[in-house]
Parts: structure tokens; sequence; C-alpha cells
């Protein structure tokens, strides 16, 4: 049995258009604004490589002579919760008394990462123009207890360096992560 259709129900076409303008509106005020705050984030990006595996020779390691030949600097900057401590291929950089990390931290046990920019400028000036291949890294390790906010404070410490005529300089810009050997 079919039921009949309500009377009470009429279906009237209702032909509005559509109101568009608060939305245009919208739209008008909200793409500049976007425009205009998308200048003040910004990223920066600081390329890094990582310690190879086991077993892996790195790339382009064919067309580079023996090691023997090469000259390098290795410069490593370990950071440990007493300090800095400067090391090379041929030599470790001493602290103030002749043991313990080359930059210790500060009385309120902070790093002290101004006098670590100074002293890889003075590394810096020194082998500018001793024929390292690798004057532009560094190895960066930390032992396990390091807080990631002080190994970004390091990499932005020894990205530049400004010299004696106001010129920012590339200190070590090419950072490699080490491991720490414990």
């Amino acid at each position: 049995m079919a039921y009949r259709p309500s009377l009470r129900r009429k279906g009237e076409d209702l032909n509005m258009d559509l109101d568009i303008k608060p939305v245009m509106n919208l739209m008008v005020v909200l793409i500049p604004l976007l425009l205009a705050g998308v200048e003040y984030v910004k990223l920066s990006i600081v390329e890094i490589d990582l310690p190879p595996t086991s077993g892996t020779t790195g790339k382009g390691s064919e067309n580079q002579p023996p090691k023997e030949q090469q000259k390098m600097l290795n410069l490593t900057i370990a950071i440990t919760n007493s300090g800095f401590t400067l090391t090379s291929a041929s030599a470790v950089l001493a602290g103030e008394g002749g043991e313990g990390p080359t930059i210790p931290v500060n009385e309120n046990n902070q790093f002290d990462f101004a006098k670590l920019k100074e002293k890889l400028t003075e590394i810096k000036k020194l082998i500018l123009d001793k024929g390292f291949k690798d004057k532009e890294s560094a190895i960066i390790t930390a032992g396990a207890d390091i807080e990631y906010q002080v190994i970004i404070d390091v990499m932005d410490a020894i990205q530049t360096y400004e010299d004696e005529e106001g010129n920012i300089q590339p200190l070590f810009p090419q950072i490699n992560f080490g491991r720490v050997i414990v």
C-alpha cells in the first residue's frame, strides 16, 4: 500500500543567487596578509655529513689521491660537560692548565661559545695557506648527555667569523658529525 504525499509539503523552487562578496572580501584581505607573513618565516639549512658506516668508502673516493698524499687537518670539536676539546690529526690543543678541555665551561657551568669562536679563528688564520685539503671542515662529537641546543649553538659559532676589516669570512662551514668513542 502506497502512502500519499503530505499536502502540507509543497516544493517551492527558490531561485537565489549566491552572494560570494563576503568570501571574496575575505580572500582579498587574507592573501596579502599571508604573503607578508611569509617573509618573517625563514629557514636556515646547514649541510652536514654523517660519519660513514663501516665498510663504505664515501662519495667520490675513486677520484681522490691516496690518503698518504693528502694533507688533512681533521679538526675535531669534542663537546663534553666539562667544556670543548679541540683536536686535529696531529695534536690535541690543551687547556690553560695543560690538562682538561681546551675551553672549559665558565663559573656558571655555561659553555663559552665566544672563546670557542676566538680559538677557531686563531686556528683558521694559522692553517689558511698551509695546503690542508679539509681547511673548511670541522668534525663535531658530543657526549650522549649533551643537550641538542648546545650542538646547534656550536654549529652556529663555527660557521663564520669577522676579520680585521669587518668582513664576514667562512670559518668552518662544512660540518661533519663524528662518533664518540667511550
